[in-house]
């Protein structure tokens, strides 16, 4: 038996940090896979030449539907899980939230990450052509929650670092200042629930749930769910352990 890495950009720093944790090799869409090997797929949404086995860990197909921000909402919305975001793919209506009040995202790009691709639009503007609009959901704190196997084997919550900006736009990203923490953190019990249910309905083996929560009626957003997270420190050591525990149980 052999473990194999199978990234979708063989460049990718956090394939790197993570097969060198697992001391294992990376490979591409033309390896010569033998029916012994386990892959891990590290984000890869196109399906590789070799035949794909049950015990290889998350399918190019479902990579797929979760690397697209309207296939992702419209696999939710099939199996009734509303802990998401209002969106639509109609700019009359996202228009029409725009005229109440409400600020709307244009998400101009659906497989884009990091914040990318937003154009934000408040009271009293004009949205512009996208393929999906979401509306802002006022929620006070944003968590990145790491699921494999159905458990949660990390918790980060969004800091703001010293000298970023401040959230008027909305976007919680790195470029604004915001980065992931697990200091001092005291995530809502149901957090981890919805994040793995999340993982579940768009039948991935794990996947990093950037998740927002609002308190006031304690309601949750899932935003995304990424496959190929950036990762480091205990969080990388995290993912080795449990793909290193997954692999020794076949």
């Amino acid at each position: 038996m052999s473990l194999k890495l199978f990234p979708y950009n063989t460049g990718s720093a956090s394939a790197k940090r993570l097969a060198r944790a697992l001391r294992i090799l990376r490979v591409g869409h033309n390896y010569n896979a033998k029916r012994s090997d386990t892959i891990v797929n590290w984000g890869n949404s196109h399906p590789p030449h070799f035949r794909w086995m049950e015990q290889d860990l998350n399918k190019p197909q479902a990579i797929q539907i979760a690397c697209n921000k309207l296939e992702t909402f419209l696999q939710f919305r099939h199996n009734s899980f509303t802990d998401v975001p209002q969106w639509t793919t109609n700019p009359k209506e996202a228009q029409h939230w725009v005229d109440l009040g409400y600020t709307v995202y244009c998400r101009t790009s659906l497989t884009s990450y990091g914040g990318r691709g937003i154009v934000v639009v408040h009271d009293g503007g004009k949205v512009i052509p996208a393929p999906l609009y979401t509306e802002a959901t006022k929620h006070k704190d944003e968590y990145r929650v790491h699921v494999f196997k159905g458990k949660a084997i990390d918790v980060q919550k969004k800091k703001r670092k010293l000298g970023g900006t401040s959230i008027s736009n909305g976007v919680r990203n790195h470029a604004n200042g915001w980065i992931y923490g697990r200091l001092d953190i005291d995530p809502p019990s149901e957090l981890v629930d919805v994040s793995i249910k999340a993982v579940e309905l768009l039948g991935l083996d794990f996947g990093a749930v950037d998740i927002g929560h609002r308190l006031r009626d304690n309601k949750f957003f899932v935003f995304e769910v990424n496959t190929a997270p950036g990762i480091t420190g205990s969080t990388l050591t995290n993912y080795a352990n449990a793909i290193n525990n997954y692999y020794r149980s076949l």
